[in-house]
């Protein structure tokens, strides 16, 4: 078989490597092939995913998900129709993520509403909170 599922960082950045090159070669006749790459590609993600939304408060998966996408705080806030300054104030732990901000990170970053909802604690703040 010439793919498996993937299990390491090398595996996973060998297929996208791969699929890109599928990708810019554009013939139909990779079609199957560039469809299993997707599959075993995003099977990954979903993965590592769900093992960060395990360990990372909604915060620090925030942070991480910035970290991953090269995005700026400032290109995140004005994509999601938020203020700079209340993404600043999530990222320092000064203000709780809103149901109405947790929705909008949801549909941007392709995951769950429960991964921006779960509790964690404000900065000078000791009782734990997840939204208002």
């Amino acid at each position: 078989m010439k793919y498996k599922k993937i299990k390491s960082i090398d595996q996973y950045n060998e297929y996208c490597n791969i699929h890109e090159s599928l990708v810019i070669e554009g013939s139909f006749k990779n079609v199957d092939e560039l469809e299993l790459l997707e599959i075993l590609i995003e099977d990954y993600d979903k993965r590592i995913m769900e093992g960060k939304l395990k360990i990372l408060n909604p915060v620090e998966l925030l942070k991480s998900l910035l970290r991953d996408s090269n995005l700026s705080q400032n290109d995140l806030a004005k994509n999601i129709g938020i203020s700079r300054q209340l993404l600043s104030d999530i990222l320092n732990y000064r203000r709780n993520i809103s149901k109405e901000v947790t929705m909008k990170l949801a549909s941007f970053f392709s995951m769950s509403q429960e991964a921006f909802s779960r509790k964690y604690e404000l900065k000078g703040n000791t009782e734990q909170v997840a939204e208002s």
